[in-house]
């Protein structure tokens, strides 16, 4: 049988698979509905205590920060610190909204103010005063002010508290006395130990030949952790007695995607409670370390990516890692929110295998439908681009 034969073979029975799946469902009726529908009801949105204590820690931060990052990276790293996880996103995005935030009609202090191309974090709904990176600093102004007017209303997101969030750190910005039990919760969850954050760390970074940045600061511990204590999966392993440079971090996740690929491939099952990106290009923009731990900020081509169940199309990302020194000397990359990142030229070998194991395991489930989806966008790219279908 040639290749377009059996293209066409598997693109047919994945055709039938999607109805076989679709007559399940309505089948399922109501209570199929129920399962899948998102209950808006059980959100958890961050309180007005909660949010006040957010843009006293972002008001007291700004004083701290020296270099300078853009509006959406400020207030990635502001929330970082304070506990509020979530995938970093550009103002743009923020604007259309994403599911870690709920778009409200009447801020409160903490939540986001969004233009489209700039964001911020209300200080005071009464005063309609918020924190922002601008070309001239950090600062404090009113989107009440005439140059704020001129681009429009803005809109206002509150954050949904879930499972990425960090109660620890956010009951120590708050000054909680409760902390203890909550970072017992925390840690009962995650199976971690729990460090502090220093309140209000400085950030100053000097630059070496390869990318390196030494920060001139204790860095926050919202993220940077031992190996036994770090948020989530390996990403990547390094041996070397110094701070690897951006090549060879880039390097070695290739090669650890690699190596994934191999496992998910020989029957290693997918979790899909955690997001994945299949990338063609990435590249390591930064490295922030201090005292054997720090960032990594990656930009990545993806041609497609899983958050929350949804499959969502091509785009290019900047997502942040956490790079820790361990006790054998290693230097161990993960990611925040345990993310798969998978290569572009092994993923249809992947996909299909995976799909296979989600139709054995429970053919009407949400993960199988995931899987189906994501492989069926997959077989229209191979379509439209015939160069690439033949990856095996």
């Amino acid at each position: 049988m040639t290749w377009p034969q059996s293209f066409a073979l598997m693109r047919s029975a994945l055709k039938f698979g999607l109805l076989f799946l679709s007559l399940l469902t309505a089948i399922g009726g109501p209570a199929a509905r129920a399962e899948t529908d998102d209950d808006s009801t059980a959100t958890v949105l961050l309180s007005p205590g909660q949010g006040e204590a957010v843009a006293a820690f972002a008001l007291q931060s700004e004083k701290q920060i020296r270099t300078k990052p853009d509006c959406s990276h400020l207030v990635h790293l502001l929330y970082a610190r304070a506990g509020l996880i979530y995938p970093y996103e550009n103002s743009r995005v923020l604007y259309r909204g994403i599911s870690d935030f709920k778009r409200v009609r009447t801020p409160q202090a903490g939540d986001l103010v969004v233009w489209l191309g700039h964001v911020g974090v209300v200080l005071s709904p009464e005063e309609k005063t918020f924190l922002s990176s601008v070309r001239s600093g950090i600062l404090t102004e009113s989107w009440s002010a005439p140059h704020w007017v001129h681009r429009g209303r803005p809109r206002f997101y509150r954050y949904r508290i879930g499972p990425d969030t960090d109660m620890n750190l956010l009951a120590t910005i708050m000054g909680d006395d409760s902390r203890p039990q909550i970072e017992s919760q925390s840690n009962a969850r995650n199976g971690t130990k729990s460090e502090l954050p220093s309140s209000a760390p400085q950030v100053a970074a000097s630059s070496d030949a390869d990318g390196v940045q030494e920060l001139g600061e204790s860095l926050p511990q919202d993220a940077i952790t031992t190996d036994e204590s770090h948020s989530g999966p390996i990403v990547a392993l390094i041996s070397s007695r110094k701070i690897p440079g951006r090549r060879q971090i880039a390097a070695a996740i290739l090669e650890s995607s690699k190596a994934r690929a191999r496992q998910l491939i020989g029957g290693e099952g997918l979790d899909l409670a955690h997001p994945f990106s299949v990338f063609s290009r990435l590249e390591v923009e930064k490295v922030r370390i201090k005292n054997d731990r720090g960032y990594i900020t990656l930009k990545i081509i993806e041609t497609m990516c899983q958050e929350d169940g949804h499959i969502l199309p091509a785009r290019t990302m900047e997502r942040e890692l956490i790079m820790v020194r361990r006790d054998d000397g290693a230097w161990a990359i993960s990611d925040p929110r345990e993310r798969t990142y998978l290569m572009e030229e092994q993923v249809l070998q992947i996909f299909e295998r995976q799909a296979e194991l989600f139709l054995r395991r429970d053919p009407n489930g949400n993960n199988t439908k995931t899987m189906v989806k994501a492989l069926d966008r997959l077989y229209d790219q191979q379509t439209r681009m015939p160069q690439r279908a033949a990856i095996r």
